[in-house]
C-alpha cells in the first residue's frame, strides 16, 4: 500500500507538471442548474377510474389511472363470435374491440383457451375499458404489429398470453458449429432438435453458452446478422437429420468449435404497440412468449402508462427446446411524453435490449431558407404541426431558442423538411441538433424487476428524471445500464439526460462478454461530442457481484456520483488487469466517489483511470490518503 501511494503521488506530480492548465481545470466547475420537479395534482374523482400515485426521483409524483373493473359492464368476447375452436379469430376480436370503442365502461372478458389470429388486432378510440384475458392465449404468425392501441384513454389489458406459432416457423434454436475436414470455408451446424435444422435459422447467428442455452460466452462474443446475404453464405445443404452444412465466404471461419443461438428473423415488427397520444394505459399480468421483433413499443406522445407483472421469456412448457423469446427489444419507448412505471416484470432471452427509453434527435443537414431546414433522423422521431422544437449547437450546448412547427414532410431520400412559423436566427446551421419538446419521455420509475440472460443491454436510459431501484440484473451479454446519446446513421436516439438515480439494485455476473457494467457517454458516428450532455447522475447503494471487465466507463457528465456501492469481483470470470476498473474520460466534471466497498479487489483496481489529469486527480484524491473521501 505504501508503494501504491508513492506511485500515485508521483503520477500526480507528473500530471501537474505536464499540463499548465490543470490548475484552472481543478477549480470547481459550475454544477448544472436543478430541474423543476414534477408534482402532478391528484386526478378528479371518477367512478369509473382508480388512480395510482407514483413517487419518482427527487420527490416527484405523477398519477396513472386505470379502469375500476367492478364499475364496468362485463361483455364476453364470445358475444362477437370469438371462440378457441375457430380457425381464425381476427375479425371476431376486432369486432369486440370496436364495441368497446362505441361503449365506454366495458369489461371485455375472454373465455379460457387458445385463440388463433392471422392479422392485426386494433384497439382504437377506446375509453374506460378493461380487456381481460382471463388466462387466455393469443397464438399468431403474422409479422408487423399484432396488437395496437391508438388514441385510447384509461384502458387496461390484463391476463393475456401471446405466443408465436412455432410450428409454422421456429424463431430460434441452439446449434454447435464444427469445421468440415478438408473443406475450405465450410461449417456444419449441428442442432439439438432436428425439427429446427432449417435454412431459415441462419438469418442471425449469435454466440451462446451451450450449457445454459443463453446468449453470450464468457469473455468473448461472435455474431453475424443477416446470414442469408449471398456475400456471406454461398451454399446451404442438409447432410443429416440434425446437421446443416454451410459454405461461406470465409468470414465465418472463426465460428468453428463454438455454440450459437440461430434465429429465423430479427426486428420483424412488434407484438404490442401503444401509439397516437394514448394516455393512462396499463398492461398487467401479460405473458409474451415469442415474437419476430420487439415486445412492447410505446410512442407518439403517449403518456402515463404502467407495465406491471409482465413476463417475457420462452414458454416454460417448451423450455427444453425454445431458448429465445422475442427477436428484438423487450420494451422500446421512444418519443413518448413520459410519466410511466415498469414494475415487477421478468424479461429474458430476447434478441436485444430489455428496456430502451429514448426521444428522437435530428441532425440538421441544410438550412434552406429563413424558415425551412432539412434534417436526418430515424423513423421514431415525430414532428407535427404545432409542436415546439428545441435546438442544440454543434457542441451540443442547449441554445436559447425554440421554434414552432408549421409543417413537416418526409423527402424521397429519407430526410425530412420542416417549415417553422417564424424566421430562424442565423445561429441555426448545418451540424446543429433539434428535438421535439413535446416528446420528452421523462419522469419514469423502473423498480422490482428481473432482467437477465439476453443478447444485449438491460436498460438504455436516454431521457431525464428517471429512478431505477430494487431491480436484479443478471448475465446479460452487454451493459446492464447504458446512459447514452447515440447517432450512428441508422438510429438517432437520445437528446441528453438529467437527473437519473440508480439505487438499491443487484448486478450479478453482468456484461458476460467483457463490456463495462455501466456506460455513460455520447456516440456521434462512433465519436464523443465533447459536451456535458448528461447532468446529475447518481449511482448509489447497489451491489455488484461477479465482474468480467470494467465496472464503469463514464463520459460527458457534469455531476456524477458513485457512492456507497459494494463491489465484489468474484470468481465467475477470469481475473484480468482491468477487471472491475472505472474509467472517467475527458468530458467529465464534478465527479464524486465515496463510501464504496471493494471486497476482493487489488488496490490498483480501485483507482479510477482518466485521460484528463484534472479528473484523475479529483476522483483519486481519497486513494492517495488510503481511503475514499466522506463526500
Amino acid at each position: 500500500m505504501k508503494l501504491l501511494k508513492q506511485i500515485l503521488t508521483l503520477l500526480c506530480c507528473i500530471a501537474l507538471i505536464a499540463s499548465p492548465v490543470v490548475y484552472l481545470a481543478i477549480k470547481p466547475a459550475p454544477l448544472p442548474a436543478k430541474r423543476e420537479v414534477l408534482i402532478e395534482p391528484a386526478p378528479a374523482a371518477n367512478k369509473l377510474r382508480v388512480a395510482l400515485a407514483v413517487d419518482g426521483v427527487g420527490g416527484s409524483r405523477f398519477y396513472i389511472q386505470s379502469p375500476r373493473r367492478q364499475a364496468l359492464q362485463t361483455v364476453p368476447v364470445s358475444q362477437f363470435g370469438a371462440d378457441p375452436g375457430n380457425k381464425d379469430n381476427t375479425d371476431a376480436l376486432n369486432s369486440a374491440f370496436a364495441y368497446c370503442s362505441d361503449h365506454p365502461g366495458t369489461h371485455l372478458l375472454f373465455g379460457k383457451g387458445v385463440y388463433y389470429v392471422s392479422e392485426k388486432l386494433l384497439l382504437q378510440n377506446i375509453k374506460d375499458a378493461c380487456i381481460d384475458g382471463n388466462g387466455a392465449k393469443i397464438l399468431y404468425d403474422t409479422r408487423g404489429s399484432l396488437f395496437t392501441l391508438r388514441h385510447c384513454e384509461c384502458v387496461e389489458v390484463r391476463g393475456l398470453t401471446f405466443d408465436w406459432d412455432w410450428d409454422k416457423l421456429p424463431l430460434g434454436t441452439i446449434a454447435r458449429a464444427e469445421a468440415v475436414k478438408g473443406e475450405k470455408n465450410t461449417l456444419d451446424f449441428v442442432f439439438d432438435d432436428p425439427a429446427f435444422a432449417r435454412e431459415e435459422m441462419l438469418y442471425a447467428v449469435s454466440q451462446a453458452e451451450y450449457e445454459t442455452r443463453t446468449y453470450g460466452a464468457k469473455g468473448r462474443y461472435i455474431e453475424s446478422y443477416d446470414g442469408q446475404n449471398p456475400d456471406v453464405v454461398k451454399q446451404v445443404s442438409k447432410v443429416g437429420d440434425k446437421t446443416l452444412r454451410v459454405v461461406h465466404n470465409g468470414s465465418w471461419s472463426h465460428f468453428a468449435g463454438n455454440s450459437f443461438i440461430l434465429r429465423s428473423t430479427a426486428y420483424g415488427g412488434s407484438l404490442i404497440d401503444i401509439y397516437e397520444q394514448c394516455r393512462d394505459i396499463t398492461l398487467d399480468g401479460l405473458k409474451l412468449y415469442g415474437g419476430t421483433g420487439m415486445g412492447i413499443i410505446v410512442g407518439e406522445k403517449t403518456s402515463h402508462f404502467a407495465l406491471k407483472n409482465i413476463f417475457i421469456g420462452p414458454d416454460p412448457e417448451h423450455a427444453d427446446t425454445r431458448c429465445i423469446s422475442l427477436d428484438a427489444d423487450a420494451v422500446h419507448i421512444n418519443d413518448s411524453d413520459g410519466c410511466f412505471l415498469i414494475e415487477n416484470c421478468d424479461f429474458s432471452r430476447q434478441g436485444d435490449d430489455d428496456v430502451n427509453i429514448n426521444s428522437g434527435i435530428g441532425l440538421v443537414n441544410s438550412v434552406d431558407n429563413s424558415r425551412t431546414l432539412t434534417f436526418e433522423a430515424d423513423g421514431s422521431m415525430n414532428v407535427d404541426a404545432g409542436d415546439t422544437v428545441v435546438f442544440r449547437n454543434k457542441r451540443f450546448d442547449l441554445m436559447d431558442l425554440t421554434a414552432v412547427v408549421k409543417s413537416c414532410e418526409r423527402l424521397d431520400n429519407g430526410q425530412r423538411q420542416v417549415i417553422f412559423t417564424e424566421d430562424l436566427p442565423k445561429s441555426v446551421k448545418k451540424g446543429c441538433f433539434l428535438f421535439n419538446r413535446d416528446n420528452t419521455g421523462g419522469n419514469y420509475v423502473i423498480r422490482n424487476n428481473y432482467f437477465h440472460e439476453h443478447r444485449a443491454r438491460s436498460l438504455l436510459l436516454q431521457t431525464s428524471d428517471g429512478l431505477v431501484e430494487n431491480n436484479t440484473f443478471s448475465k446479460m451479454t452487454h451493459n446492464a445500464i447504458k446512459i447514452i446519446m447515440d447517432i450512428n446513421g441508422v438510429w438517432h436516439e437520445g437528446t441528453g439526460a438529467d437527473n437519473i438515480v440508480v439505487r438499491n439494485n443487484k448486478f450479478i455476473e453482468c456484461s458476460v462478454i467483457g463490456t463495462e457494467v455501466i456506460e455513460v457517454g455520447t456516440h456521434l458516428l462512433d465519436k464523443s461530442n465533447h459536451s456535458n450532455a448528461f447532468t446529475n447522475i447518481r449511482i448509489e447503494n447497489n451491489e455488484f457481484t461477479g465482474l468480467c471487465g470494467n465496472l464503469m466507463v463514464v463520459n460527458n457528465v457534469n455531476n456524477y456520483t458513485f457512492a456507497n456501492n459494494k463491489i465484489t469481483l468474484g470468481s465467475a470470470f477470469r481475473h484480468d488487469v482491468g477487471q472491475g476498473r472505472s474509467y472517467y474520460l475527458t468530458d467529465c466534471v464534478n465527479v464524486k466517489l465515496f463510501g464504496n466497498t471493494y471486497t476482493d479487489a487489488a488496490p490498483l483496481t480501485r483507482v479510477a483511470r482518466s485521460n484528463n489529469p484534472a479528473v484523475w486527480l479529483r476522483v483519486n484524491a481519497a486513494a492517495l490518503r488510503g481511503k475514499e473521501e466522506a463526500k
